[in-house]
């Protein structure tokens, strides 16, 4: 699923473990897609029902901490104008023969 529309991050969001890793040490899912703005990666992690987290991480920066999502509104909006980036984490790779 890609956002195409701002109710297409709801389902995203409802269905992330789905579409994520999960990371048995830090007990939490993640997503890693490009920060396009920064020239790294963002890191999007859930640590269980509606309790999201972002991080970024860059060849010249590293965010000192996560930065915890405390309104629904907030996520919305991260992940609507990031949504490029994280379309792309989500399509699967072409293998050429």
């Amino acid at each position: 699923m890609l956002i195409k529309k701002k109710t297409d991050i709801h389902f995203i969001l409802d269905h992330f473990q789905e579409l994520s890793q999960w990371d048995s040490e830090g007990q939490k899912f993640y997503l890693v897609f490009e920060d396009r703005k920064r020239g790294g990666q963002w890191t999007l992690m859930s640590y269980g029902e509606e309790r999201f987290s972002v991080h970024g991480l860059g060849q010249d920066y590293s965010d000192c901490q996560e930065y915890f999502f405390e309104e629904q509104a907030e996520i919305l909006s991260f992940l609507w104008q990031n949504r490029a980036a994280f379309n792309a984490a989500l399509k699967p790779t072409s293998m050429c023969s």
